[in-house]
């Protein structure tokens, strides 16, 4: 028998608080230690941290139920006002972090075990999700912990390619100069630039331009970053040589480069979560992120992956993130219900 709902609540709001209460941009996630310590004492789930500074709570090889731990950078204050949780991080992406928890741990009452992850470095370069890709470990299935607004699966994330381009020409005094790497560089962008359009289409979206050093003289050397993204119908062999060939006088080096990913809409799992949300009276609705995020790395340690979480995505980001603890209830009893789904068709006492 489930805990009675305000119990439930009553254990997401003291989760999230406590995670609320340490600030972990990138880089700074070994600082929720402590709280994951106590965490796992509090609910009895086995924690392990490893090198990156992501924290797993629980152990099971079925399912798992991965999210991140880190933040952008910028604090906000953590309160909470009329049923509402402010703070950073509330929406992207300890919120669903703290569901997934507090799903995990109504699972181990029932004798199930599942693995949580809060994984380090998401917002960046995705160090933790690329650690457990590397590390050996294989689920049956994996859930992605990203705000898609409780009724939202997200079944897609594009693909993307960061490059840093360095070019390099002679400086000359501006007044007498009879070339510019400035202009010229600005020319080539212009020509591969692709501003975000169809979901379907390539972006060439240049991040960070930095040229000269002084007021006179025209810059020897530019340097030039490069963020493209693209979906699972673009071939990158078909766009990446243009691409490079573009700035064929100049050094393009392969900073990142996470492929697109594309979850089975008629597996397994996307049939589980439907099925759980319906559950909780949710209509469900596929949908698909133009950005990139830890599902693209991990898909290749599971058999099936989708992303899920409760949080209204368009405060990501942003100095308005919020969560109600009603979303957070309703994501957490999603995931729970999953757990039924799928443990009711696998071993998930191992």
């Amino acid at each position: 028998m489930l805990p009675e709902k305000q119990y439930v609540i009553s254990k997401l709001r003291k989760v999230l608080l406590d995670l609320l209460s340490v600030y972990t941009p990138s880089g700074e996630e070994f600082k929720a230690r402590r709280v994951f310590e106590d965490l796992s004492s509090w609910l009895g789930i086995k924690l392990k941290v490893t090198p990156t500074g992501s924290f797993y709570l629980g152990e099971g090889s079925q399912l798992l139920l991965a999210s991140h731990i880190d933040t952008v950078p910028g604090e906000i204050e953590v309160r909470e006002e009329n049923g509402t949780i402010y703070g950073r991080g509330a929406v992207d992406a300890k919120g669903p972090l703290a569901a997934m928890i507090v799903a995990a741990w109504m699972a181990k009452l029932e004798g199930r075990k599942i693995t949580v992850s809060a994984l380090a470095d998401e917002e960046l370069s995705s160090r933790g999700a690329r650690e457990l890709a590397s590390s050996g470990r294989r689920f049956k299935f994996a859930v992605i912990g990203e705000p898609t607004s409780t009724s939202n699966i997200a079944v897609e994330y594009r693909g993307s390619l960061h490059l840093d381009v360095t070019c390099r020409g002679e400086s000359s005094h501006s007044s007498s100069a009879q070339s510019n790497l400035i202009v010229e560089l600005c020319k080539r962008v212009l020509e591969v630039y692709r501003g975000p359009a169809g979901y379907d289409e390539v972006s060439i979206v240049p991040t960070i331009f930095r040229a000269g050093d002084a007021l006179n003289v025209t810059p020897a050397e530019a340097y030039l970053h490069l963020d493209v993204r693209y979906s699972h119908k673009v071939s990158f062999e078909g766009f990446f040589p243009k691409l490079k060939e573009a700035f064929s006088q100049c050094d393009v080096r392969v900073v990142d480069h996470t492929p697109p990913v594309k979850a089975d809409v008629n597996g397994e799992l996307v049939k589980a979560l439907m099925r759980a949300m319906v559950r909780q009276g949710i209509r469900p609705k596929l949908v698909r992120k133009r950005g990139t995020s830890d599902m693209n790395i991990l898909s290749s340690i599971t058999d099936e992956v989708v992303a899920y979480g409760p949080g209204d995505s368009t405060l990501e980001h942003t100095y308005k993130e919020k969560i109600s603890l009603e979303e957070l209830y309703i994501g957490a009893m999603v995931y729970k219900r999953l757990i039924d789904e799928i443990c009711g068709n696998l071993d998930c006492s191992h």
